[in-house]
């Protein structure tokens, strides 16, 4: 075969990313989950592996899929590999779900195309691409082209643009506890990703009383009241969010901050505009660095919440809808020395090596005492963009790493 730069294996990781980028699994609801992971497992025992299809109960998804009842009728799928003996055992993950492909494309989305050194559609590079050089990794182990030295697990899991379930299952329900993890992730052959920020998402409804649209003086409008408690609330908390800082390295100055943001989701529940709104509820978004504590932020956002509303004689409710603590690898061990050694050997270059502002799912994995990274091909600034692309010659780079690894690990 030659090196792996080679025409086979461009052709080989090309033709598995436009494969699982034409099946859209969306996210939320979770459609065409099951299509992904049959397709991915067939992809994985071509190639020598063991595979276990694990299916994640409907009630597990009840109690924590953040867009429930959305799910049902979509089932989750994990796919489980392994190959080879041995410990210490390296495990290598990646999400197939994906954002909505959402407006503005100039392409379809879900019918992948080539041009030139770019692959086109939703999820090339978040993370479809990270599966795909997972995948030919396994192909060269396979042809005899990766030799590694003890255990290979593979993971294609769901919903880690929905918190996380499929990992989350996997780590403390399945009982997967690797040594080394290699998450897919589109940190560019160039970065290592050794951590990322928790957070703690939710909504505030704002309660006022709901009148028609011509007597606003018999009601309350609760989005008047909701836009002055905002108001006063976001005055004061940025101050208490821009006097910390994290102590691991970033990409951005900006990010060594905790972060808050605010209407992502924000909604009227009258849905009517000659109707005085007696509910409006509004989302939340606080980032959470590795020095704060999840409980501690939780208890913070009521606090600040509560004062601002006491201030401007707003009546509410506040609700959590997930919450992940930060996490983060030690810069010393060895996933993190080896990759870093094999990209400076390889790709003749000093990789960035950096903390993540956005959640991922490192946290399940290290919340059993396995060493993760991020390291995945991709393009930065367009994962959940419209013409979403992935480079060739990333998927071709980070493939090389993961031999490397295998082998030196």
């Amino acid at each position: 075969m030659g090196n792996l730069t080679s025409e086979k294996i461009r052709d080989y990781l090309v033709d598995v990313l436009k494969n699982i980028v034409a099946i859209p699994t969306v996210n939320p609801p979770g459609k065409n989950y099951g299509d992904a992971a049959r397709y991915l497992a067939d992809r994985l025992r071509d190639n020598g592996f063991d595979v276990d299809l694990i299916e994640v109960p409907e009630e597990y998804l009840d109690k924590h899929y953040p867009y429930s009842p959305q799910h049902r009728g979509h089932k989750r799928v994990i796919v489980y590999a392994k190959s080879g003996k041995g410990t210490p055992k390296i495990h290598f993950n990646g999400h197939y779900d994906v954002v909505p492909p959402g407006s503005g494309w100039s392409r379809d989305p879900f019918s992948p195309t080539v041009e030139g050194d770019r692959v086109y559609g939703r999820g090339s590079t978040d993370m479809k691409g990270g599966i795909a050089s997972i995948v030919g990794l396994t192909r060269l182990i396979y042809l005899g082209y990766a030799e590694p030295k003890y255990t290979v697990e593979i993971s294609f899991v769901p919903d880690e643009e929905s918190g996380g379930i499929g990992a989350k299952y996997l780590v403390e329900e399945v009982g997967v506890k690797p040594d080394h993890v290699i998450i897919g992730e589109p940190s560019t052959s160039r970065g290592i990703v050794i951590g990322h920020k928790g957070l703690v998402r939710g909504t505030v409804t704002v309660h006022g009383k709901q009148v028609h649209g011509s007597v606003p003086w018999f009601g309350e409008n609760a989005f008047v009241k909701a836009s002055k408690l905002v108001s006063a609330f976001i005055d004061d908390y940025e101050k208490v969010l821009s006097s910390r800082k994290t102590r691991y390295p970033v990409k951005r100055a900006e990010g060594a901050s905790p972060t808050i943001n605010l209407g992502g989701f924000a909604e009227s529940l009258a849905r009517k505009d000659n109707t005085v709104p007696g509910e409006f509820v509004f989302s939340y978004d606080r980032r959470v660095i590795p020095e704060e504590n999840i409980d501690d932020v939780i208890e913070e956002l009521k606090r600040h919440i509560d004062q601002a509303a006491r201030r401007v004689g707003a009546r509410y409710s506040f609700s959590v809808l997930s919450a992940v603590p930060a996490s983060v690898t030690p810069v010393d061990s060895r996933i993190v020395e080896t990759t870093k050694e094999c990209v400076i050997n390889r790709l003749n270059l000093e990789p960035s090596i950096y903390m993540s502002f956005g959640r991922n799912d490192a946290v399940y994995f290290r919340s059993v005492g396995s060493y993760v990274i991020n390291y995945g091909p991709g393009v930065e600034g367009v994962a959940h963009m419209p013409d979403e692309y992935n480079s060739v010659d990333e998927l071709v780079r980070v493939t090389e790493i993961y031999k490397c690894v295998v082998e030196n690990i």
